[in-house]
C-alpha cells in the first residue's frame, strides 16, 4: 500500500513524492524493499516509523540512502524482521530539496509471523495385515492381534 503526501514549506510548488513497499503484509524473516518514485533528484531520505500507533524511535534517520537522477530510489532493508517486530507499520520519509522544501510519504504495512512447518507424515509402516501394528488403551500399546485371542479363548472355554 503506499500513500502520497504532497506537503511543502517554503516557496516551492509541491511535488508528489510515493513510497511503496513491495508487499503491504511482511513476514518474520523478510526483507522489505521500499520504492520512492517522484523525489527531488541527489536529496537525502530521512526515515521516521511507527509500530502500533506507536513511535518506535526511529525518527528523521539518515541511514545514507540518496535519490537517483531520476527521482526514483529503490532501498532494501539491511535486516530481516524479526518476531518482536510483528505488528502493524508506518514508515515515513522526508525528504528536503535544495531549495529546503521538505516532502512526505508514508507506506503501510503488516509483519505477521512466519508460518509453522506443517509436521512431517510419519512413515508407511511396511507388511502387515490386519494383525500387524497396535493401538493404544489408556496410554497402553496393546497389539492388534491381542484382542482377537481374548475372543478366542473365551469361546474355547464355553465349549
Amino acid at each position: 500500500m503506499a500513500w502520497s503526501l504532497r506537503r511543502s514549506r517554503g516557496l516551492g510548488a509541491p511535488i508528489p513524492i510515493t513510497l511503496r513497499i513491495d508487499n503491504p503484509i511482511q513476514q518474520v524473516g523478510g526483507k522489505a524493499t521500499f520504492l520512492i518514485i517522484g523525489a527531488p533528484p541527489g536529496a537525502p531520505v530521512y526515515w521516521s516509523s511507527y509500530k502500533n500507533g506507536v513511535a518506535t524511535g526511529e525518527l528523521n534517520a539518515d541511514y545514507g540512502h540518496r535519490i537517483e537522477a531520476n527521482g526514483t530510489a529503490k532501498i532494501e532493508m539491511s535486516s530481516p524482521w524479526t518476531a518482536e517486530q510483528a505488528g502493524d507499520w508506518i514508515k515515513e520519509i522526508l525528504i528536503q530539496d535544495s531549495s529546503g522544501n521538505n516532502y512526505t510519504a508514508l507506506a503501510v504495512f503488516r509483519v505477521v509471523p512466519a508460518p509453522v512447518a506443517a509436521p512431517a507424515p510419519a512413515p508407511a509402516t511396511s507388511g502387515g495385515g490386519l494383525l500387524s501394528g497396535s493401538f493404544r488403551v489408556a496410554g497402553v500399546n496393546v497389539p492388534n492381534w491381542l484382542p482377537l485371542v481374548a475372543v478366542g479363548a473365551v469361546v474355547l472355554a464355553r465349549k
